[in-house]
Parts: C-alpha cells; structure tokens; sequence
C-alpha cells in the first residue's frame, strides 16, 4: 500500500526523526479537538481529551495498512466515547466557543458576524441539527474521508452514514430557511466557517476552498484552466503566479514536480504564463526571505509604505515563528489596483441577474449626461448576446465586460474578445441612444491550494510546500473600483541526511544497572508503556 506524506512522518518520528511529527501535531490538533468536541460537549474536556490522543499515538504506532489520518480520528472517537461513558455528559454546543474564534477571521466577515440578531439564529440553527449529524457532515465533507472510511469512524453502516450526510445538509438548509435569514448566501458561508474554525485557524488548507464553493465561488491560480461549471463563479489573479515563478526560480531551480505524484496544476503554474513583467513595477512587491518574524514586520512595513496597507490576511496564515533550524522560506507577493473611471456613472438602478432577484445596477440611461459616453468604449456588438465593452479610467487601466456563458478559460475568452475586436466593423462609440447596465460587484475569496502542500519535491533535500496561499478583494461600483489579492508559499525543507544516526527511547526499551568490573547488571526495568514515566507540563515538550 502507498504510504501518504503523513504516514511517512509518522513512521518516521517511530525511526527517530523527533522533528517529523510536528507538522502532524500543528495539521490536527485544532481538528481533532474540534471532532471531539462535538462529542463531549464541553471545550476544556475537549481539549485534553485532545492531548491524550496525541500522547496515545506517540507511544502505540499504528497497524500497518492504516493511514495517519483514519488512524487519529479513530483514536480521537474511542477517547471521546469514553469520557461520555464514564461521565454520561451532554451539553449544547458553546456560543462563546465558536464566535470567539470567528472573531479572528478576516474583516469580510465581520459585517455579520458583528449582528447579534444573525449571531443568535446561526447559532439556533446548529443546536437544532441533531447532534448525529454534526460529525457525519463533518469526516466527510470536510476532511474528506470516504464515506467507508466515516462509517468505520462512527461505528455507522456505509448507507447510514450517506443518510446522515444528506439528510442533516437538509435539515440545515430548512432550519435557516424557516428563520427567513437574508442574504442566505452569506449566511451558509458563516455556518461553514463556524463548521471548519479550527482547521482555518491552523493554516489548513482545503476549508478555505470549501467556503467559497459553498456560496458558488472558485478561486483558481491559472488564467489557461477551463472554467469547470458555468453556474460557478469563477476568479483568477495574478498573484500567486508570481510567488510561484519567484518559489520555482529562487527556491527550486527548475520546474516544480512531486515525488511519485503527478499534479496538473503544478505543471500549468510551471508554464509560467503570467510574470510580474506583465504588470508596471508600481502596483505589485515580492518577498523572498528565510522565514521569520523579522520578516514578517519587513514586509508589512514594506506594503505600509508602498501602497499604504496597514494589515495582511495572508501573513496571518504563515507560521513565522519557526526554528532557524527549519530551514523554511517565505515567498509573499501582492497585487494592488485602484482606479477610477473618467466620470462616475449614473447609480443606482435595481434590476434582476439570470432573471432572478433585484440586485444594484450603475451605468448610463437615455437620461444620462451625454459626457457618461466618454467612459465606454465598444469592442464589438455582433447582436443582443454576443458584445463586449471596454470602460475607459483616469489611471488607463482598461476594465473589458463581455457577455458570454461559456466555459472556456479566461485565457481562450480574452482571445475571443482579441479576434472578435479586430473583425469587428461596426460603430465603436458609445452614442446617446445606447445604454448600460453594470451590476455593483463585491469580491472577498481566500484558498490555501491543497493539492500543492505536504508533498516531498523532486530532486531536493525534502523540500514540500507547508502553505499555498491565495486572496481576493474587489469591488466594481459607480465611481471605478479597487482591487487587492496576495500569495504567500511557505516551504520546509526536511533535511534527513542518510548519515545521521537517531538515539531517541521514544518507544519500548529496556534499562539495566551494572557495576563497571561486574559481569552481571543488579537492576532491570523494560519500559513498555507511559506508566512509568513523568508526564511533561508543557505542550511543547508533548509533541517533541
């Protein structure tokens, strides 16, 4: 059976790499304690239940043909039935316990979260979903186990567990309706990030993505990758090509490929189609440094004084502080627009979107100034559902609209703008007879790409990606728009050298007393579990 990263790090920490075990630690402990918490019902018993887990795992290795992850979680299930066992406790899920860690997501969120009014229903919501359900949703939704995988975990049948899935995303669904809850979307996006805190708040990598699918969302690091369902939202910036080109041309010295795994999106962003050479100098900075908090401080000192922003969402999800002998590095880069059209249009206008709902609308009507023509260029208008327009700003940033519905990446789209523009021979200005209807647009998107993280890099030491980073702010109204995204890849090398001998009595071992000029020893102990030995005070001194 192929062993996963995990596994090998853990088997590794058996082998006497005191190291390998960290990343395991940091990945799972806001996770575990999160599953079992919702079993136990109470946050303090949780998190040394929690603790236990991990001292349990570092002193009993695991059957062979497990994995890591179905391993802990099996564990963390077993430790958390026992403590509901013995002490027969049930308790709703804590208010304080999920809003004091959403507290600390990003700024976007705390326009809602700051309402005590949707607080409240939220919070009714998830302790009127059955407690069944919780963690059903949870394994397979969230960590992504197979839904056989789950069942094992629970103690459940394969169908039972498929029946809790579906029917608890159900009965959700009909609890916050009922609530009558506006603007549901963000609502959802709320109870996914309460659902996923711990695991966002540890740098975890997927959860970020599975927020923003839940509103119809993608971020997506390559302007050439197909645009996979036309009913999804779909966005694509620069900024981490950029941080990609500086990992792949400073770090790696070459293209960017797995250890005996393949990855499309490695060998798209290795094709590096967008460099910072396409954008002026003036509106992107890049940081190449050996991790650290100093350079934490440098770089947002750096932006301060570049761009005049004072905090960074992406830094807050990089570890710096790291062991100089982890020889890690941070790659940070930042893209900033701001810009402004010529004339601010007309606002606001209420109209629908794919027919559906009345959403804020800008533009120009046959009541609007003449001079509002001059902000809109034409690039073609072949009939009603094929045509695109270009609005002109004081900064000469072009902002392209196109109509279209298909699925075509955004490389193959703008070639279509380019060849359409070009054939075009019709009229190019804006006349007083057209109109134009732009709707408002507010973006907020954050991913920490999975697929390139914890997996050993062909032809170096070790080196694997800890996080890939990504975010998005946009916004597009009457008077132009704004537009702010970072990347940040953070990257550990390994360093196990095939000559370094481990002495570490971290598994079962025999002790024996013997005078010096004596043959045979006077004392003997063998040590094969924890009972015997002094239990440390500290986490840190737990996990090494």
């Amino acid at each position: 059976m192929k062993e996963d990263l995990e596994t090998k790090l853990y088997n590794s920490y058996f082998n006497g790499e005191k190291d390998a075990f960290d990343l395991l630690y940091n990945k799972y402990k806001e996770r575990i304690q999160y599953f079992i918490y919702n079993i136990v019902k109470d946050y303090q018993k949780a998190e040394d239940i929690t603790q236990d887990v991990f001292v349990y795992i570092l002193q009993n290795k695991m059957k062979e043909g497990y994995s890591f992850k179905y391993y802990i979680y099996l564990i963390a299930k077993s430790r958390a039935l026992n403590y509901v066992n013995t002490k027969s406790r049930k308790q709703e899920i804590n208010e304080q316990y999920f809003f004091n860690e959403t507290n600390k997501i990003q700024e976007d969120l705390d326009e809602i979260a700051a309402k005590n009014e949707i607080r409240k229903k939220i919070i009714n919501a998830i302790n009127l979903l059955d407690d069944k359900y919780k963690n059903a949703i949870y394994l397979v939704k969230i960590e992504e186990f197979s839904y056989k995988e789950a069942a094992s975990i629970l103690g459940e049948s394969v169908q039972n567990v498929k029946n809790l899935v579906h029917r608890g995303k159900n009965k959700l669904r009909e609890i916050l309706l009922k609530q009558d809850i506006n603007n549901m979307n963000k609502v959802l996006k709320i109870f996914i990030i309460i659902l996923c805190t711990t695991i966002i708040l540890s740098g975890m990598v997927y959860v970020t993505a599975k927020i923003i699918e839940s509103i119809k969302t993608k971020l997506t690091p390559i302007f050439t990758s197909e645009i996979e369902n036309i009913d999804t939202n779909t966005i694509w910036i620069g900024s981490f090509q950029i941080a990609w080109n500086e990992f792949m041309n400073t770090r790696i010295n070459g293209n960017v490929e797995f250890i005996n795994e393949k990855s499309k999106l490695t060998e798209e962003l290795n094709k590096q189609t967008f460099t910072k050479d396409m954008l002026s100098s003036d509106d992107y900075y890049i940081k190449v440094e050996k991790t650290s908090n100093e350079l934490k401080k440098e770089i947002l000192k750096d932006i301060k004084n570049k761009f005049g922003i004072k905090k960074s969402y992406a830094l807050n999800k990089i570890n710096f502080n790291k062991n100089p002998a982890d020889n890690s590095y941070t790659i940070y880069s930042i893209l900033y627009k701001k810009f402004n059209f010529l004339k601010p249009f007309d606002r606001e206008y209420s109209a629908t979107f794919n027919g559906r709902g009345l959403y804020k609308y800008f533009g120009i009507v046959n009541s609007s100034s003449e001079e509002l023509n001059n902000n809109v260029e034409v690039l073609f208008y072949n009939n009603e559902k094929d045509y695109a327009v270009k609005l002109k700003t004081k900064e000469n940033e072009d902002v392209i609209l196109y109509l279209n519905n298909s699925n075509n990446s955004f490389n193959d789209l703008y070639n279509e703008i380019e060849q359409k523009t070009k054939e075009y021979k019709g009229n190019t200005t804006f006349t007083k007879n057209d109109e134009l209807s732009i709707p408002y647009i507010n973006i907020s998107a954050t991913i920490n790409y999975d697929e390139l993280c914890n997996k050993v890099i062909k032809g170096t030491e070790g080196i694997y990606i800890e996080n890939a980073i990504q975010n998005v702010k946009f916004y597009l109204n009457e008077k132009g728009g704004n537009l702010l995204s970072e990347a940040a890849i953070q990257d550990v090398l390994l360093c196990i050298s095939d000559d370094t001998r481990y002495f570490y009595f971290n598994t079962p071992f025999v002790i024996f007393l013997k005078e010096s000029n004596k043959e045979k020893p006077y004392f003997a102990v063998k040590i094969n579990n924890a009972d015997l030995l002094v239990k440390s005070t500290t986490e840190e001194n737990v996990i090494k």
